[in-house]
């Protein structure tokens, strides 16, 4: 826990701004059914600062003290700063009205993340997808990239409202491309909600 700990200190101690919500975020967060999310991995808080200003109660939850201590200096108020390993992270089920998920990838949430959902809950997520084109920046470890078509598979269970697999300048690093693989999806959603919360 430490060495990662120290890893993401560093990373936010060069990357102190928080820069732009997800796309994925920005289109779909209207879908949730309420004000209560959880935003994993939250860093600096770019979705954390950007659901908070629309209303919502945003649990931001990250390993890096570092991160949250820049989130919580910036005084905005709906958001509360979790440090947690997500490795051992543990909540109560169908708890969230909205779950983000963006630039992490850790396997082994993929289960608890559809347990956290509340009742046609949503689930936005994105992260890194392995690719073969050159000249696009992806994670050194293999571990952390998705397979084609990985993200849809794992949440076949809710209702997937939107998914795409892109190569993108990076909105966080406009000087480099950037290959995402990104989901909408609700827990247990009808036509009807769909229609009723529609963008």
């Amino acid at each position: 826990m430490q060495e990662d700990r120290n890893r993401w200190n560093a990373k936010h101690l060069e990357r102190s701004k928080a820069g732009p919500p997800a796309s994925v975020v920005e289109g779909y967060w209207r879908l949730a059914p309420g004000p209560k999310a959880l935003d994993l991995a939250a860093g600096t808080g770019r979705n954390a600062l950007f659901l908070a200003r629309q209303g919502f109660l945003v649990f931001a939850a990250d390993i890096a003290e570092r991160a949250l201590h820049q989130l919580q200096a910036l005084g905005q108020s709906g958001i509360v700063p979790i440090q947690a390993d997500l490795d051992r992270f543990s909540l109560k089920p169908e708890r969230f009205d909205l779950i983000v998920n963006s630039r992490y990838l850790d396997r082994r949430l993929f289960p608890v993340m559809q347990e956290w959902l509340a009742p046609s809950g949503v689930l936005l997520f994105e992260a890194a997808k392995e690719t073969s084109i050159p000249g696009v920046r992806q994670p050194r470890n293999p571990d952390y990239l998705l397979r084609t078509n990985e993200l849809l598979q794992a949440f076949l269970s809710l209702r997937v409202i939107y998914y795409e697999e892109a190569i993108q300048l990076d909105p966080l690093d406009p000087e480099n491309k950037v290959c995402l693989a990104m989901l909408a999806a609700q827990k247990g959603a009808t036509d009807e909600s769909l229609h009723r919360n529609a963008i």
